[in-house]
This record gives structure tokens, sequence and C-alpha cells, in this order.
């Protein structure tokens, strides 16, 4: 497991996902999968993404989003505030480990993401609030402005770290204006003028990448972490750019995201997970009405049959998790 995955992974978490792994590869019975589903899934999620917009400025090849945003019928949207309240309302009963305020898009494009980490902050205080940026709108007042609101981590995408790899990866994008960007950052960073804000660097594990981070310049390689690259253009049934880290043709690993984590999009509706762009699997939509409560979504029906499909491997033709790398790339040393 690479150096960033091992962070995000909680005990509970590696507790219930290794007993449920063991059952799944030496293929239990139903009933003895039953059993473990409502013995050791916890009875709200541990972690949930958020999607507040759903704009990006990039194109990398690794990413479906340039294809899914300029698809027919796909219109930008923002989250309603009602929606983030009552969403934060819904968390603040429960003892999540984390919440994430990114998915599937660039989240620093929304300006009233300092605001909103606060009010993520109050209602959540012992919950690590965490982002994931490509660091392009990243500078130090902004830096500052989410290490007041509350911001736990901070995590900026580098897919290189010279011209010629990051502009051929991260397309839209160019080393020379992030880098310029993220240098005051880092620096203000090391001397501490960013709170209690942990900040990192996270490379993909391609070959290409490593060496390219091999040739960076020390501030930039203190604070870079390898993360599993997942190419979620294969999920989402788009053409593929680069590969993904997955070289085995092992057995599939279980993937731990319908078992720990809630995925919400700028809509309210919970899809399968950050690589569902095109909303194939949408278990529920967040409101204040009963079957809008979290807890209700995560023990519907619909997540139990899915969580089943994961444990038998059995997926229906054509299912996204048929496509999906992820699993494997986590579960690697």
């Amino acid at each position: 497991m690479r150096a960033f995955d091992r962070r995000t992974l909680g005990d509970q978490e590696r507790t219930a996902l290794s007993s449920l792994a063991q059952l799944s590869r030496r293929a239990a019975d139903d009933m003895e999968l039953e059993g473990a589903l409502a013995r050791l899934v916890p009875p709200f999620p541990l972690k949930v993404q958020i999607q507040t917009h759903t704009r990006c400025n990039a194109a990398c090849d690794m990413c479906p989003y340039p294809e899914v945003a300029g698809a027919d019928g796909f219109a930008h949207s923002h989250m309603a505030e009602s929606t983030y309240r009552e969403l934060l309302k819904q968390l603040s009963v429960h003892p999540v480990e984390r919440v994430s305020l990114f998915l599937m898009n660039e989240p620093l494009l929304d300006k009233r993401l300092p605001d909103w980490i606060a009010l993520a902050r109050a209602s959540l205080p012992t919950t690590t609030l965490g982002l994931f940026s490509n660091g392009s709108p990243l500078t130090v007042p902004l830096a500052r402005r989410l290490a007041e609101a509350g911001l736990d981590e901070l995590s900026v995408s580098v897919h290189g770290f010279d011209d010629s790899t990051y502009d051929a990866v991260m397309k839209g994008l160019t080393f020379a204006r992030v880098s310029t960007r993220l240098r005051p950052v880092l620096q203000s960073y090391e001397r501490g003028e960013l709170g209690k804000l942990h900040l990192q660097l996270v490379t993909g594990d391609l070959p290409e990448l490593q060496r390219s981070l091999e040739r960076a310049e020390p501030l930039f390689a203190r604070h870079a972490l390898l993360k599993a690259f997942s190419n979620e253009r294969t999920a989402a049934d788009v053409v593929a750019g680069l590969p993904s880290s997955r070289t085995s043709a092992a057995a599939r690993p279980l993937c731990q995201r319908p078992f720990v984590k809630l995925y919400v999009l700028a809509s309210g509706d919970c899809v399968l997970c950050n690589v569902d762009w095109r909303q194939t699997v949408v278990l529920g939509r967040i409101s204040g009405a009963p079957d809008g409560q979290i807890e209700n979504i995560w023990r519907s029906e619909r997540y139990h049959e899915l969580r089943l499909a994961h444990l038998r491997q059995r997926f229906a033709n054509g299912h996204i998790c048929q496509r999906c790398d992820y699993p494997a790339l986590v579960e690697a040393d």
C-alpha cells in the first residue's frame, strides 16, 4: 500500500475489511456473507466525500472530466447551502472519521469553500477535514484562510516535477505556473505559518512520474508522497490515456469503498464512488425526509446488494466495478 493511502486507513476500516476480504476469497456461502455484513459494516459511513460544485480547470490524462463535462445534457451546478447544512446536521450526530470536500472537481474554484470548511469544523470538531486540489488556484492567502477555517489536510496532485512530464499528464495546466504558486505556499508551510494544516504533494506511482520526482527540487521532494495511480477513464468507459499502476492480472481484491465511504454529488445524490462519473449507480439523495437520511441510505437494500456483489465478485455485465483498477492498486505494496 502506498504512503498516501496508508494515511487515510483507520483501524476500524482495516479490521472490518480484512475479515470481509477473507470471506470473499474463500467464497463463503450467502448466509455467512449476510451475517458478516451485519456484523462488520459500520452502521454509518466512516468517511464522506462531498462535491460542492462540478467544475475543473484541467484535463488530466487519467481523468474522464473533459468527456463527461462535455457530454450532451451535462450542466454544471453548485451544491445548495441548504443541502450542505442538512448534510452537516446528519453527520454531526455520528462519529465520522473523515470528510473530504472534493469530488470529481477542482474544489478551490468554489469561492465558498473556506466558509464551508468553517461550517464543517463547527459541526464536526473531531472529524478530519481534507481537500485534494491540483494546486493551480492556491495562493498563500488562500492557504491561510483554509487553515484558519479548520482544514486538517491539503493534498496537491503534482503528477510530474518537470515541464515535460507534468504538462503531458496534467493537460490544461503547466508546471511552470503551478510550481510558481506552490513554492511560496510550501515555504510558508515550512515556516509554520499555516497552523495545524498538514500539506502534502501527491504524485502517481508510475515509473515516469517516480523518475520525475527523483529529479524534483528539494522543496517539492520533501513534501511528496506516492499514491496509487488509477486510470478512471477506463472505468468510466472512456478511451484510456496513461496506464494505471496495476500490472497484475490476479484475482480482484476487495474494494473498501462500498463498505466504509459515502460519496455525495452537488445535487445531493449519493453515487457508487468517485469513479462513477456517469452516475451509473445512484443510491439515494440527501434531504430532510426519512429516505434522505444518510443512515437510511447507507443501510438500504440497494447498498446491501452492492456490498454482496463485491463480496461474491459477481457484477452485472458491463458494471463499472468490472472495469475499475482501484482495489488492486490500493492493496498492492
